[in-house]
């Protein structure tokens, strides 16, 4: 390793190091911790209080500020997708031994206001008053509306695998994926909307017209198989998110950063900011938050704040003592499930001015340090001026 790329990763320590957590809370649920045991489980925020799919199929309540457990109950399910939230009540899965369905449940009792006729929420819903728009397991994969009040399905298309694939939601149409690349509209009732195209797939054995993409940016800019080449994202994993500034792509080694109209902003090698050396398999990798032009990401153990406007990592701070499995941000408070032992954590990190002091000293220090290499020039100059003064 050469002195600059040390340099580097031990500014990155030292960044990392001085960035203290505070372990406030840890559960202490009951789960199987076999060696080399994989947890599934997940969490999410709502109401003051985090509820928790512990890997011991219980779901729980914890209220954020006393760490009291509010409720809790038994569904049958586990899972590594967060329950949707909507209002008051949040959707989740329950099996009673024969039959999974999804039930609406209260948040603040953890009761079931509802069944609802499906197997499963694929991907985020969005709600239009007491209608949810969603993709489903339901007789095989399906776009679906489903309204909440009456507790049925008012319309469905069969799109199969597609249903993985979160859809895009518009003002006056729902755009979705029906396998692979290829990918169809709806109106709000259900309706095809067909446009000019040579391209054609067949959504409940009805020929709709199609177009080939793999997602749509932000600002619904198509992008294709040959932009993840161009842009060295291809044949690679990856997890998208948007706000009404930019497209964020997560893939292993890359963070990149999409702007107007599919270009290329920033791809931030993130080998730059985590040592390989550091690296292991299986470890959580998300973006957590997107708002405005700053991002949260959780990479190898590594949660990174970066300022996408100033192109400067803001922080970086070390939790390969937890390990997280899954992960939410709650300003200064991090919640997560630990892959060690699949319990649940609480821990506070350094407010951002004094993590700013703390890298402009870091930096500043390493600066004092740093050794710069003989300059020959500069040398013979300062041998032939002492020459001179000798004479």
């Amino acid at each position: 390793m050469n002195n600059l790329r040390l340099l580097k990763y031990s500014l990155i320590f030292f960044i990392v190091h001085l960035s203290a957590q505070k372990q406030m809370y840890k559960s202490t649920m009951v789960v199987d911790t076999s060696k080399n045991k994989k947890f599934t489980s997940s969490i999410v925020m709502a109401n003051n209080k985090i509820v928790f799919n512990a890997d011991n199929f219980v779901l729980y309540a914890i209220d954020k500020d006393s760490y009291q457990t509010v409720w809790e109950r038994k569904i049958g399910w586990r899972s590594n997708t967060a329950p949707y939230i909507f209002k008051n009540t949040f959707f989740y899965g329950n099996y009673n031994g024969s039959d999974r369905k999804i039930h609406q449940y209260d948040i603040e009792t953890g009761k079931t206001i509802r069944e609802l006729g499906i197997e499963s929420i694929n991907t985020k819903p969005h709600f239009e008053k007491s209608v949810m728009y969603t993709t489903a397991m339901n007789d095989g994969g399906k776009q679906i509306a489903y309204d909440l009040e009456k507790n049925t399905v008012v319309w469905q298309h069969k799109i199969n695998f597609g249903a993985d694939v979160q859809p895009v939601y518009l003002n006056d149409r729902i755009v979705v994926n029906a396998e692979d690349d290829l990918w169809f509209e709806v109106d709000f009732k259900g309706n095809f909307i067909n446009k000019e195209s040579e391209t054609f797939t067949y959504i409940d054995e009805m020929k709709v017209t199609a177009k080939k993409f793999l997602f749509l940016s932000h600002d619904q800019t198509p992008l294709t198989k040959e932009w993840l080449r161009k842009n060295k994202l291809a044949d690679s994993e990856f997890k998208i998110e948007k706000n009404q500034h930019y497209t964020f792509v997560l893939n292993e080694k890359y963070l990149t950063v999409i702007g107007k109209k599919g270009k290329k902003k920033i791809q931030l090698d993130l080998e730059n900011l985590i040592s390989p050396e550091e690296y292991e398999n299986q470890t959580l990798s998300a973006i957590l938050n997107a708002e405005n032009k700053k991002i949260w990401l959780i990479h190898q153990n590594h949660l990174i704040h970066y300022d996408v406007k100033k192109e400067k990592m803001l922080r970086n701070v070390f939790l390969g003592n937890w390990r997280p499995q899954q992960m939410i941000l709650d300003g200064k408070n991090i919640w997560l499930i630990s892959a060690n032992d699949g319990q649940l954590y609480h821990l506070e990190f350094e407010p951002d001015e004094n993590i700013n002091r703390i890298m402009q000293e870091t930096k500043a220090r390493q600066d004092h340090l740093k050794c710069d290499l003989p300059n020959p020039d500069k040398i013979k100059a300062a041998k032939a001026a002492e020459e001179k003064f000798k004479n």
